[in-house]
């Protein structure tokens, strides 16, 4: 792993620059037809394509479709305000220590996940995991490959009903694709008696953010119709206590980089 400059990341040759610049339009609206089109008939339609035997084929051929070799790409990722040029499996482990690392940390008896996708997460966590996905190419992928993946949508509050007692609740960049967090965090507390932590290691737009590339992922956020105001939201209500925060933690990609947050609902 090689640490780089911003400007060898965002140089002319990466279309952000003049999109972050204005000197290319660019604005997406983050609707559930932006969600169906973009990952239920695009990424997890073309997946489900594919006929592995194992989860592990499912991931590298994301990777793949995505324009990234998994076996010998690499990619540049960021840890806070640095920018480093690594491998790709690199890249991947650090990012799947992270998850693991934090649910270990704050297990309880069930671990949900909320938008898991196909559940690879799950697969990777040596507990009783089960999870909810909007995307249905998704859900019927996890089905053929075993994993307990049930159909959820963030905006429907009657969704959550399926979560079990004592559990922890965790979301890896799935919450970023809902720009108002407010639905989220008022249909979990309907359901705080079965909840013991909230994990949530997402983007989203940081007041107060005052570096140069900061500043570039709050105006990324708002072209791409990201979250807006997850952390805001958590730490204005009274009735949450935030036990773990930590800014800019890891990016995949360096301008949506996740902040990892961990919290629960006072009792």
């Amino acid at each position: 792993m090689k640490q780089i400059s911003i400007n060898e990341y965002l140089n002319s040759n990466n279309p952000w620059s003049k999109r972050l610049l204005g000197l290319t339009q660019f604005q997406k609206k983050r609707d559930t037809q932006q969600i169906e089109n973009e990952y239920n008939l695009d990424k997890y339609g073309k997946l489900l394509e594919f006929d592995f035997k194992t989860i592990e084929e499912y991931k590298s051929k994301e990777f793949e479709l995505a324009g990234l070799n998994p076996i010998s790409g690499e990619m540049i990722i960021s840890i806070e305000d640095d920018l480093f040029k690594a491998s790709v499996s690199e890249a991947r482990k650090m990012y799947y220590d992270l998850i693991k690392s934090l649910v270990s940390k704050y297990k309880s008896k069930n671990i949900c996940e909320l938008g898991c996708g196909y559940g690879y997460n799950l697969s990777l966590l040596d507990i009783n995991g089960y999870g909810g996905e909007y995307s249905i190419n998704a859900v019927k992928l996890a089905k053929k490959l075993g994993l307990d993946v049930t159909e959820f949508n963030y905006y429907n509050e009657a969704d959550y009903n399926f979560i079990k007692p004592d559990s922890t609740i965790f979301t890896a960049h799935s919450i970023e694709q809902i720009p108002d967090a407010t639905i989220i965090i008022d249909s979990l507390e309907k359901q705080k008696n079965k909840i013991n932590y909230i994990i949530n290691i997402e983007p989203t737009v940081i007041e107060g953010r005052n570096s140069f590339l900061g500043l570039l992922r709050n105006k990324y956020m708002e072209l791409n119709d990201y979250n807006r105001n997850l952390l805001c939201i958590l730490q204005n209500r009274k009735d949450i206590e935030i036990l773990e925060l930590n800014i800019d933690s890891f990016g995949l990609v360096p301008l949506n980089t996740a902040n990892t947050i961990v919290w629960r609902f006072k009792k």
